[in-house]
C-alpha cells in the first residue's frame, strides 16, 4: 500500500529514542528485495494496482539481482528507488540509495545496519559493500 504518514523507519526510530532507547543499540535494516504491484499504469508512486506482480519465490516480492536487470530503477521516492516495467510498479533499494540511508544512520548514531536476504543481493555484493 502506499506509506502511512509514521510508519517509515525514522518515525520508528525517532519513537524509540524518545521512550529512552539509545540510539547505540538501534540497528537499520535492509530489505535485498523489491516490492512489486502488477496492473499498474503510471510510473509515479500512488497508483493503483490490480494485485502482486510475479515473483520467483512468492507474489509481490523479487531479489534485488533480478529487478535490477529486468526492471531498473528510474527514481526514488522517501528514500527508496522505484521502476515501472510494463504493467509491473517495482519498489527496493540500490546501491545509492542505501549510501544514503547509511549517512542518515550514522547521523542518527545507531548501532549498525542488518539487512534480509543475501542471497538477493549481486554474486559481487553491491548491497553489502555500500552498507560498509
Amino acid at each position: 500500500g502506499i506509506p502511512q504518514a509514521g510508519f517509515n523507519s525514522a518515525d520508528a526510530i525517532a519513537k524509540l529514542k524518545a521512550q529512552g532507547v539509545p540510539a547505540s543499540k538501534l540497528l537499520l535494516g535492509i530489505g535485498f528485495y523489491g516490492r512489486g504491484w502488477t496492473g499498474v499504469t503510471q510510473d509515479a508512486p500512488g497508483g493503483t494496482a490490480t494485485g502482486a506482480a510475479p515473483g520467483t519465490y512468492e507474489a509481490g516480492i523479487e531479489d534485488y539481482k533480478v529487478l535490477k536487470n529486468s526492471c531498473p530503477a528510474t527514481g526514488t521516492v522517501a528514500g527508496t528507488a522505484y521502476a515501472h516495467c510494463g504493467t509491473n510498479w517495482w519498489s527496493y533499494d540500490t546501491p545509492a540509495t542505501i549510501a544514503t540511508k547509511m549517512n542518515w544512520k550514522n547521523q542518527q548514531g545507531l548501532g549498525g545496519t542488518f539487512f534480509w536476504e543475501l542471497s538477493g543481493d549481486t554474486a559481487d555484493g553491491e548491497l553489502i559493500k555500500a552498507i560498509n
